[in-house]
């Protein structure tokens, strides 16, 4: 079943979105311009097998989403906005492969294949990674491709399948590593419980051209690692085949969490599917038929898996959400169950609730000073709270007349609540994250052979926003850094504050907002020479 204005209007959504994001938002330090900072110097040096950041290689990430950067950089051009373009048309890709899945899964099931993208952009978090410029997006493409490899392997065109699923697994690893095989391989491993019939060919045939499949995967994936690692010297090669995969398994450099930390906010990303009545009377009737099985493997395996890993992010699980999403549409469909009035009453509670909320985010969020929270809440724009409140009383006065009308009614309200969203951003948050000024002012004193320093570690912020030719010199030990402003008195100093230091600012030659209320300064060495109490209040 089709919307009556539009046949897709996920693309609708999807587009709306993208365009909302890239609007409100900037480039957001430190993820998103690290992520393309790193393309930046891939683009500047020449050199597109090792990835660098800062002058230094790059080990924590493959580069398939700085490649995909430099082609649209190739047709289009070196900017900002192209770069910007990547990440949302592999959000769109996923949207198409859930169709996908569920036309192979389900083939008589059009209203299932109908939901699956609807169901997705209602959630925040996906909504959200739509317009990020991060790997998460890609990732979760080539997780949807390879999973409809294993199906096609399954049904009709095992040969077509299997080179499917081990291309798109190798692309995989080359988006964010080899993390990418436990969002596929369960799949396969436990296809006689999802399968309908035992294949032709048999299940030895089966897993055996699983391993072969696994073994071309890897071997796409070295196809770059290797040489990259011998490029890369020593160092570069220990961490890329070794030491960043080991490090996130077994104990975390960052983001370590515990085990049940996934189970525990799961939950809560689910909103607002979690808390609409329509979906659970759904689910409780739901047949676990072979898609439904195949879905189930997907999804509970990768959030058990994942949980076992020390490092732990929501959007780590993002490549299976569309799992669930399929799941959740074929709940739906089956069910076809008419929509009460009062099935609508969650999410106007929730969207009652950001009304209430809309001024606490930059003091929740952000940890502002009093001071600066209640400037923030006075710059909102009025408007904000009553377009929220219009979307609550919207969604309680429309009654669908089917699931599908249900889930797309949904979908658009929650689009009314990320565009709300993003406009306070635009209004409020932009000054505090935006790093544009700060890396022209060091692109004018780079291009005058001005020396510069970071003081200790520096995230590569502001080397593609800025455009800069030459890395910053990142010091770490505080009588090194005296010595540099002893010896480059015409330099300059970067330095970031936490937002409760008690430090001056007086003497900086620019100082401005850094992700949120941090502070980030820009000191000339003369002045710093001259305050030895300001030196040592910065390193402390």
């Amino acid at each position: 079943m089709q919307s009556r204005f539009f046949p897709k209007d996920y693309i609708l959504i999807w587009l709306f979105l993208v365009l909302v994001g890239l609007a409100c938002r900037p480039l957001m330090p430190i993820d998103e311009t690290r992520a393309v900072s790193v393309a930046w110097e891939m683009w500047q040096r020449g050199d597109f097998l090792v990835p660098h950041l800062n002058g230094l290689p790059y080990s924590h990430k493959p580069p398939m989403l700085q490649w995909c950067i430099h082609l649209i950089w190739y047709l289009l051009g070196v900017c900002e906005g192209n770069a910007r373009l990547v990440a949302p048309l592999f959000a769109l890709g996923n949207l198409m492969m859930a169709v996908k899945l569920a036309g192979q899964l389900w083939p008589d099931d059009k209203t299932s294949a109908a939901m699956a993208p609807l169901i997705l952009l209602a959630l925040p978090i996906w909504a959200l990674w739509t317009s990020l410029t991060l790997y998460d997006m890609l990732t979760s493409f080539f997780t949807l491709l390879a999973l409809s490899g294993i199906i096609h392997a399954s049904q009709d065109r095992p040969l077509f399948g299997w080179l499917l699923t081990a291309v798109a697994m190798g692309l995989g690893i080359l988006s964010k590593g080899p993390a990418v095989f436990m969002m596929i391989l369960p799949v396969a491993l436990f296809a006689p419980w999802w399968i309908k019939s035992k294949p032709q060919s048999g299940w030895r045939a089966w897993y055996f051209s699983l391993t072969g499949s696994v073994l071309l995967a890897a071997a796409i994936a070295l196809a770059w690692a290797i040489p990259a690692g011998f490029a890369g010297g020593e160092d570069y090669q220990r961490m890329l085949l070794w030491g960043q995969t080991a490090g996130r398994i077994s104990h975390s450099f960052a983001h370590s969490r515990p085990v049940w930390w996934y189970f525990a906010v799961l939950p809560l990303t689910c909103l607002p599917w979690i808390v609409w009545p329509p979906l659970w009377r759904s689910v409780s009737g739901l047949i676990l038929d072979s898609g439904v099985r195949f879905c189930v493997v997907q999804s509970l395996s990768a959030l058990v898996l994942f949980s076992l890993i020390s490092a732990k992010q929501i959007h780590y699980l993002l490549p299976m959400f569309p799992a669930l999403a399929l799941i959740a549409g074929r709940a739906l469909s089956l069910s076809n169950e008419p929509i009460k009035r009062k099935d609508q009453t969650p999410l106007v509670i929730i969207t009652i609730l950001l009304v209430l909320l809309l001024f606490l985010p930059p003091t929740v969020g952000l940890m502002l000073t009093p001071r600066e929270a209640a400037e923030i809440a006075g710059n909102t724009p009025q408007a904000i709270p009553l377009f929220v409140l219009g979307i609550g009383i919207a969604v309680l006065a429309f009654r669908p007349s089917t699931p599908l009308a249900g889930v797309r009614s949904v979908a658009w309200s929650m689009f009314g609540l990320m565009l709300s969203a993003h406009l306070v951003f635009l209004q409020v948050g932009w000054p505090y994250f935006s790093m544009q000024t700060f890396a022209d002012k060091l692109a004018e004193l780079e291009s005058q052979g001005i020396p510069i320093a970071h003081w200790k570690k520096y995230s590569g912020d502001l080397n593609f926003i800025g455009r800069l030719p030459y890395p910053l010199t990142e010091i770490y030990d505080k009588q090194i850094l005296l010595e540099w402003i002893r010896s480059n008195s015409q330099g300059y100093v970067v330095m970031i504050r936490k937002p409760d230091s008690p430090m001056s600012e007086d003497g900086a030659h620019y100082t401005q907002f850094y992700r949120g209320s941090r502070r980030i300064m820009l000191w000339k060495c003369a002045n710093l020479s001259s305050r030895p109490d300001i030196v040592q209040q910065l390193m402390d």
